[in-house]
Order: structure tokens, then C-alpha cells, then sequence
């Protein structure tokens, strides 16, 4: 069983999923919070 280091880091993972998907399916704007969500889920993996 894999252990989860944050549950901040899998909802900010996910909802950055999310916005790739629309990215690709309805307007490219939402790669600016993807990318956003990715250096937030940078920051909080290096503070452990």
C-alpha cells in the first residue's frame, strides 16, 4: 500500500488533472492553473 505524504498534495494533484483535461477540451487559460497547482505541489513535496 503506497502512503499518501500529503492530502493537500493529491487534491492539488487532482484538480490540477482537472485542469489539464479542460485545457485540452475547452480553452487553453487553464493551463495557467495547472501550472499554478504544479509549483504549489513543488513547494509542499521539498518542505518534507
Amino acid at each position: 500500500m503506497l502512503k499518501i505524504k500529503s492530502k493537500k498534495v493529491v487534491v492539488y494533484s487532482l484538480i490540477a488533472l482537472v485542469c489539464l483535461i479542460l485545457t485540452f477540451t475547452i480553452d487553453w487559460f487553464f493551463i495557467i492553473p495547472a501550472v499554478i497547482l504544479w509549483h504549489a505541489n513543488k513547494k509542499e513535496l521539498a518542505k518534507k
